[in-house]
């Protein structure tokens, strides 16, 4: 399957999109640029013949345009005509320009053929009409027979070069076989007493349907109302796992739902033809066509699981990552300098003060683990110099010589982290704000380049920025990443981002109103939101390798703090044709959102990695955050992810089991009166910090709330001093220990790059 996906990509000359997935045939969308591949049964499809489909789709990846099929039904041509001579055209063009593809072609058709897949087995060729004996003779069938008049058409068939060329020639062609009666061919006896709509109805209305009666078509008729065929062909048709699901699952979805679950029948170029159209000749029609069509269904294979296919979108950073500079220069002057806005200072002072210690603590700590390993690691081997030292031991030590010590060079370093900006974090804010500023001091001291990003809605929404919809892509809401933190900030942009922070972490739970004045609420675009978690992981695929980069690091650091999973990514962006004549945009194609289910599969078109939502257990909600996270490692190899999940909730921050359901054990929705439940909760309690298995996550944390959160800083009180020795041994382990469970966090971090 990979090798037929490169293959194509290399023959099409761009990254189209390939997909693997129930569907009638084998299709390209040229407006989604996407190439579509059945799942054929078993032993059914031989790999010349499926070679052959790819190298007919790209040549429509490469040579059809996209307006092309929109144009034929504005001139009325009957869309499998045009079809037949737009397949002659590209497949000459692809023989042309690869050379080897002539072999494929020829061996592919022939096969097809012998296994009667146009119909003809058993039938004179002189019975079928101009179109279909044009379409065998360019497929490769030698014994198709041609009148001279006839020989015209199949002259200007190979003659054509362009797709005006090949409307043209469908236009003309119509209405000469109308003027000509022997074109049409005569009716095989087996045909007799079927009609021409029942033909089509039985043959799946052709391969880009889905072989049941559209929605619409039920409706009308449930309705006593008729609908035109041709505006059912425009409307209904669809060729993605989308429109097999639902006939799959007699699902009833409404116009909109189905418009956006496939390509759209204008846009899309098949391996077959549906036989219906705006022909102003609705006879003429290229029955070998759907025969191919349908016999290419009846390949399939229908018990193959069905899968739903989505890109990670390509970000434009400038629309998503606010800078540091710019939220401070919005909240300068936003804020009073009342008691709220002095007292706030005070707090992040004296923050900083008190974390001295803790910083100092955190920096020994990292030395000695640094060196431990360090030395851990260091190769020992001989010189060619003797040690002076050990001449006089020369009776019983072969080893006379020098040794040297070679100490592994240092890896560089880096942390980005992102924090959940969201209004359920209001009770965890400050403790979360504290373990981060310690981090943050941490990383100066240790000279640890860093960013720190803060993920919300409220931004993009406050101040209606819009980010381009991709097809074929995740559906990304409008989403803000804030750059808060930088190891590139000066000292006074720090202090005044932190005392920002505080501010706004201070709106919610302040109990000093009496003393101080009431909070201050923070501007509406910096405001806690949602949890854009899975859209935040999206940026963090370009934001990553940019800040790696930029600052010649070895290894980088990638930190999720949340209080829970993101909001979902409800589906994947496609263009969809407006097919509501009441709408003034009647005929014209905007952006749908087709919803995923659990069987996703997620493809990073710059790594090319592809993941199945099956490899996750559970539904898609459930498996998105982990998909995206085995992705952004593979976009950057030697990388940690950690999680940390702040899983209290309330003044107190405890932690409920229904909470941990989730999380526990790897996104499985673990029942909350488990054993696996209560026992991380009794570890939770006894050290503060309780490490869960996740998929996607190198190591998941999760942490109780409120000031549960806040950092330990041990002081020598007044009652100590004479004390004994055991109590004051007793005393500092006491502190020992509260400080190790208060800072899991920037413990992690110290171990992850000592």
């Amino acid at each position: 399957m990979m090798m037929k996906n490169t293959i194509a990509k290399l023959l099409a000359e761009e990254d189209i999109f390939v997909v693997h997935k129930q569907m009638e045939t084998a299709y390209f969308d040229v407006k989604n640029r996407e190439l579509g591949l059945p799942i054929w049964k078993e032993n059914t499809m031989e790999a010349v013949e499926e070679e052959l489909l790819v190298c007919h789709e790209i040549g429509h990846a490469l040579y059809t345009p996209l307006d092309m099929l929109e144009n034929s039904k504005l001139r009325k041509i009957d869309h499998s005509v045009v079809n037949v001579l737009e397949d002659a055209r590209i497949e000459k063009k692809v023989k042309s320009k690869y050379l080897g593809t002539v072999r494929l072609f020829n061996a592919g058709y022939a096969s097809l053929i012998k296994k009667d897949f146009f119909g003809t087995s058993g039938k004179d060729l002189a019975t079928f009409n101009l179109i279909d004996r044009i379409n065998l003779f360019f497929k490769g069938n030698t014994n198709v027979t041609f009148s001279d008049a006839e020989k015209v058409w199949v002259d200007r068939t190979a003659k054509t070069e362009t797709p005006d060329d090949v409307l043209t020639l469908a236009e003309e062609l119509i209405a000469w076989m109308a003027d000509n009666p022997e074109s049409m061919g005569t009716p095989d006896e087996s045909d007799e007493g079927e009609t021409s709509d029942e033909a089509n109805e039985s043959s799946g209305s052709g391969s880009g349907d889905t072989g049941e009666e559209s929605n619409d078509k039920k409706e009308g008729k449930e309705n006593g109302t008729s609908k035109d065929v041709s505006e059912s062909d425009d409307t209904d048709s669809n060729t993605s796992s989308g429109g097999d699901d639902s006939a799959d699952d007699g699902d009833t979805s409404t116009d909109e739902k189905k418009e956006v679950n496939a390509p759209e029948k204008s846009d899309v170029i098949e391996g077959g033809t549906d036989g219906e159209g705006a022909a102003a000749t609705p006879n003429i029609t290229a029955e070998t066509a759907d025969k191919f069509g349908k016999s290419l269904q009846e390949a399939r294979d229908l018990g193959a699981t069905s899968y739903d296919y989505v890109r990670v979108n390509d970000l434009d950073l400038e629309k998503v990552v606010v800078p540091y500079s710019t939220i401070i220069s919005d909240n300068k002057n936003h804020y009073g300098k009342d008691t709220f806005f002095t007292s706030t200072l005070s707090e992040v002072d004296e923050l900083k003060k008190s974390s001295k210690k803790t910083v100092a603590y955190m920096v020994k700590e990292f030395e000695m683990k640094k060196s431990a390993d360090a030395y851990a690691r260091a190769a020992v081997s001989k010189t060619g110099s003797l040690d002076m030292g050990k001449l006089h031991t020369y009776k019983y030590n072969e080893d006379l010589f020098r040794k040297v010590t070679t100490l592994p060079g240092a890896t560089n370093h880096g942390l980005v982290m992102c924090l959940d900006w969201s209004g359920s974090m209001a009770d965890n804010l400050k403790g979360t704000l504290t373990q981060l500023f310690n981090l943050v001091w941490f990383c100066r001291r240790t000279k640890i380049p860093f960013e720190v990003y803060a993920f919300s809605d409220a931004y993009a929404k406050r101040l209606d920025i819009e980010l381009e919809k991709e097809a074929g892509a995740f559906e990304v809401r409008p989403f803000g990443m804030l750059n808060v933190l930088s190891s590139k900030m000066n000292t006074k942009d720090e202090m005044s981002m932190m005392h920002i922070l505080w501010m706004i972490a201070s709106q919610w739970g302040f109990r000093k109103w009496s003393e101080f004045g009431y909070p201050q609420r923070a501007l509406a675009s910096y405001q806690l939101g949602g949890t854009p978690l899975n859209e935040a992981i999206i940026a963090m695929m370009k934001i990553v390798p940019k800040f790696k980069t930029e600052n010649n690091l070895q290894k980088v650091h990638s930190v999720f703090l949340t209080d829970g999973a993101g909001s979902s990514l409800r589906g994947k962006n496609e263009w969809v044709l407006n097919t509501r004549e009441s709408d003034k945009n009647y005929g014209e194609h905007f952006m749908g959102v087709s919803s995923l289910g659990k069987n996703t599969v997620v493809t990073d078109p710059v790594t090319n990695v592809t993941i199945k939502g099956d490899d996750n257990d559970g539904r898609w909600s459930f498996n998105e955050t982990p998909t995206l996270l085995k992705l952004l490692k593979k976009r950057v190899p030697e990388m940690n992810i950690v999680g940390f999940f702040v899983a209290g909730s309330g003044k107190h921050g405890l932690v409920r089991p229904d909470t941990l359901r989730y999380a526990v054990d790897g996104w499985s929705y673990e029942d909350y009166t488990s054993d696996k439940i209560k026992s991380a909760l009794k570890e939770l309690k006894k050290n503060n910090v309780y490490v869960a298995k996740s998929k996607g996550y190198d190591e998941y944390y999760i942490l109780p709330g409120a000031g549960q959160l806040e950092v330990e800083n041990f002081e020598l009180s007044d009652d100590l001093v004479g004390a004994s020795k055991a109590k004051l041994k007793s005393a500092f382990g006491k502190s020992a220990n509260g400080r190790v469970s208060s800072r899991p966090l920037l413990n992690k971090f110290i171990a992850m790059v000592a």
